[in-house]
């Protein structure tokens, strides 16, 4: 969300577009050599859920800023380094942005659904397979414990 934001400043300071404001990031991205964060996917080369989750926010009339400005650097990203996706957690932070959340916000929502992926993987694991618990050997090596009178 801070890149989105980030973006967004630029417009409003410096009166350019977003579709310019993003050519920015990502110039400034690769002169750093950072990666931009909610771009790129292992395994698509576009996440369909960005797609849904931006048609449904128009159909709603929710999108705004957040979502162009995620669309115009996906855009931009193409144009300069190659096609990155956006992905699940650029999408959901556009989505947040445009809802009025503070980026601080964010990261506490993406790590809600990420526990909620996690869990639903492990209730699958129980109902259909043998669990499958992998068991490494370790050895505490920390402070030993004390007596507490």
């Amino acid at each position: 969300m801070r890149v989105i934001a980030e973006g967004l400043a630029i417009v409003r300071e410096n009166g350019v577009t977003i579709g310019e404001a993003a050519r920015q990031i990502v110039e400034k991205a690769r002169a750093a050599k950072h990666r931009l964060p909610g771009m790129g996917h292992r395994v698509h080369s576009t996440d369909p859920r960005t797609a849904v989750l931006f048609g449904m926010a128009r159909q709603e009339g929710v999108a705004g800023d957040g979502v162009r400005f995620m669309e115009a650097l996906d855009a931009a990203i193409r144009e300069k380094i190659k096609p990155l996706p956006i992905n699940i957690d650029g999408a959901l932070a556009a989505l947040l942005f445009d809802m009025g959340f503070p980026p601080e916000a964010g990261k506490l929502i993406f790590i809600v659904g990420r526990v909620a992926g996690l869990t639903a993987e492990v209730a699958e694991e129980y109902a259909r397979e043998k669990p499958m618990r992998i068991r490494v050997p370790v050895e505490y090596d920390g402070v030993p414990p004390r007596d507490i009178e």
